[in-house]
């Protein structure tokens, strides 16, 4: 009986850990997906894992490759949308990179309310979170740019429409984000 509470315990340790920084900060408690489906990109060089029956679409061209799903079975302001793609280019964590991101969001019309450079799955990231309106909803966009390596990153983008458990909804793709292989 204590092996087998040792080994719960080791287990819950374990997928504690396996919490980005960002989700620890957010107090993130996600919901459990039970229906995950891996999905490879076209070109084979990462895999994620989404609910089997959200609607998932694949792009790729010469430089990217993209994963893009939701769940269309719930309104828009209910849900999250949820765009992960490798990009074969170079990415420097640097003031310049930073300063266009931070100009682009402005030029969209967002407000930064979050940013910060952090370690995600041990590799050099940038976090950036911003609030805004699309059309007449309430909008939040949390953005993760993932450095792969010297020549490829991960761009995640999280999206959520109105104003209804947004931190949830960010959290809830914040968990299928962590579960990227590349």
């Amino acid at each position: 009986m204590k092996k087998i509470g040792v080994i719960i315990f080791i287990a819950f340790i374990a997928s504690c850990n396996s919490k980005s920084v960002i989700s620890k900060e957010l107090d993130c408690k996600p919901e459990s997906y039970s229906n995950l489906e891996k999905i490879e990109d076209v070109k084979k060089l990462f895999t994620v894992q989404f609910p089997d029956n959200w609607k998932t679409n694949l792009y790729y061209d010469k430089n990217q490759s993209s994963i893009y799903t939701a769940d269309t079975t719930k309104q828009l302001t209910q849900t999250m949308l949820l765009d992960i793609t490798h990009v074969s280019n170079t990415l420097k964590l640097d003031t310049d990179f930073i300063t266009t991101f931070k100009t682009s969001l402005s030029n969209q019309q967002l407000i930064e309310t979050t940013s910060k450079e952090i370690s995600f799955q041990d590799k050099e990231t940038y976090y950036s979170n911003a609030i805004g309106k699309k059309g007449n909803y309430a909008y939040q966009i949390s953005n993760l740019f993932i450095k792969i390596n010297e020549n490829n990153y991960i761009h995640s983008k999280i999206e959520v429409y109105g104003d209804s458990l947004v931190n949830q909804r960010i959290c809830n793709g914040l968990s299928l984000v962590e579960k990227i292989t590349y």
